[in-house]
């Protein structure tokens, strides 16, 4: 089954980047996913980096549709992270650290 394109949903609201320093990258998404379909958030897009010994960073992209600091509450709670970063503004710099 193919994934409908929804052409006009990224151009109506500004997109945002949520960083996710995980413990257990596989994890992590796995809960991660459940919790922005929970929330009817619809992803934009996802990359996870690996790190040493299984730790990792998910890079997930979300439209701000004025929800993201409720979600980004949950996603701090789960066991699997261990830190998360909200950037509104699409290309942001990713040197600085991701907060705990």
């Amino acid at each position: 089954m193919t994934t409908p394109i929804r052409e006009n949903t990224a151009s109506e609201s500004p997109r945002a980047e949520l960083e996710l320093a995980t413990r257990d990258a596989l994890g992590a998404l796995r809960h991660v996913a459940a919790c922005l379909a929970r929330r009817s958030h619809e992803l934009l897009g996802l990359s996870c980096l690996p790190g040493p010994a299984g730790q990792g960073l998910l890079l997930v992209a979300v439209a701000d549709d004025g929800r993201l600091e409720r979600l980004l509450a949950e996603l701090r709670a789960l066991p699997e992270v261990c830190g998360a970063r909200l950037t509104r503004a699409a290309g942001a710099s990713l040197a600085e650290p991701v907060a705990a």
